[in-house]
């Protein structure tokens, strides 16, 4: 699942970019891998991405 990053294309290009590869192409990757890698820890862990109920609170 590729991660959506409208904040970072409203900003448009970075200055003084000097990569081979645009900057948001770059940083798209990168929160696609740190999403995945942090869904991976949670079900490694047994811990649910889904949010919790707040029904124990009433």
């Amino acid at each position: 699942m590729k991660v959506e990053t409208p904040i970072l294309r409203r900003l448009g290009p970075i200055p003084f970019w000097r990569g081979e590869k645009k900057c948001l192409d770059v940083l798209e990757a990168m929160y696609t891998r740190s999403r995945r890698a942090a869904e991976k820890l949670l079900a490694d862990n047994g811990i649910s991405k889904e949010k919790p109920s707040h029904d124990s609170e009433n």
